[in-house]
């Protein structure tokens, strides 16, 4: 299996939201969460030739390229939007009501989405490769 720069810091991402989370700070570990999902997206645009500057774009447009086609679970597409939603809260506000629980399920959630880009990544270079 050949290794994604984009998908091992989407991982490395990960690590550090579960550490910002088990010491108690949800808001941090909120944004981690986010930038696993962004890298994630944008690996799996990079296959399409496409990359984009602003994370609005990105996640759009993984939206139409990959949740709309189906080619990877639309709960993937929605999980980017919540997570978003919560750095934005995490990030600009002082009083953050960000449940541990909310993270947790995210970053389950994301651990798929990481997945599931890698098999689909890996599929796209074995086809190449014959």
């Amino acid at each position: 299996m050949t290794s994604n720069p984009l998908l091992e810091k989407a991982r490395r991402s990960l690590q550090v939201a579960e550490e910002l989370l088990d010491s108690g700070n949800p808001d941090f570990a909120a944004s981690r969460v986010y930038y696993a999902y962004l890298y994630t997206a944008q690996a799996l645009l990079a296959t399409k030739g496409l990359g984009f500057s602003r994370h609005g774009q990105v996640i759009a447009q993984y939206g139409f390229h990959f949740s709309k086609t189906r080619i990877l679970d639309p709960v993937f597409h929605k999980s980017i939007d919540t997570a978003f939603q919560l750095r934005q809260l995490g990030d600009y506000q002082v009083e953050v009501p960000i449940q541990p629980e909310t993270i947790v399920h995210l970053t389950e959630v994301c651990r798929r989405f990481i997945d599931a880009a890698a098999k689909y990544i890996e599929g796209l270079s074995e086809s190449s490769a014959e």
